[in-house]
């Protein structure tokens, strides 16, 4: 079934863009992944919240994204308004979702701040237990930080995962405590997962407007020629 030039537009345009969001999709699963990876060993620091599911959460969104935007570009070469109008439907779901989540991340990312800087404390006052010491030079090296305020928490016993890099035989604290940069590394995290999702949802969107208009110039040639 031949299109006019208009809708043909339209088609190649939507074809395009599903090819893109599926890169995307792709990206945001190895983003999510490398994250995953690199903080997975923070989570024991509290049991309220997790630190690791805005990594899964982006894992998830891409794998849905990666599906849903290869559904779009089948129903769109196809010409199909039973596969476009499908895909528009799960486009609109998905925007819903990644909303309702921006929205969940930006209420909560306080009380998951509060909670881990409080659960730092309590692992940094026993950090003579072996478990808790390597935990505690982890935090430190990745986010390069020392004791909960400043390197005077160590009370002269500054160990080597407080010292920056290439300053050996001396040891050059850093000077940031790790209360406040777990605080603004969970406010980064949070803004970026927010953020990223507010603005995947407004590119989607110009995606659904695409679907329903070839869904709808679909079958009103259907109609046509029927």
């Amino acid at each position: 079934m031949a299109l006019n030039c208009g809708l043909s537009t339209i088609k190649y345009v939507l074809f395009v863009f599903n090819l893109l969001c599926s890169l995307c999709g792709i990206a945001l699963v190895v983003i999510g992944g490398v994250s995953l990876a690199k903080i997975a060993d923070l989570q024991d620091i509290s049991d309220e919240h997790s630190i690791v599911a805005p990594s899964i959460l982006f894992i998830v969104l891409g794998s849905i994204v990666f599906v849903i935007a290869f559904f779009g570009c089948c129903g769109a070469i196809r010409e199909s308004y039973c596969m476009t109008t499908t895909y528009g439907f799960f486009l609109m779901v998905l925007i819903i979702a990644q909303i309702v989540v921006a929205a969940l991340v930006f209420i909560y990312v306080g009380d998951a701040k509060a909670a881990f800087q409080k659960g730092f404390v309590r692992l940094f006052e026993e950090r003579d237990r072996p478990q808790n010491a390597e935990l505690i030079d982890t935090i430190q090296s990745n986010l390069q930080c020392c004791g909960k305020n400043s390197v005077l928490d160590w009370l002269g016993n500054t160990p080597q995962s407080c010292c920056k890099a290439g300053t050996a035989p001396l040891c050059v604290p850093f000077t940031t405590g790790c209360q406040a940069r777990l605080g603004e590394f969970i406010d980064t995290a949070g803004d970026v997962l927010g953020w990223v999702s507010l603005g995947v949802a407004a590119v989607e969107l110009i995606g659904l407007i695409a679907a329903c208009c070839l869904a709808n110039g679909i079958r009103n040639q259907q109609r046509r020629y029927a």
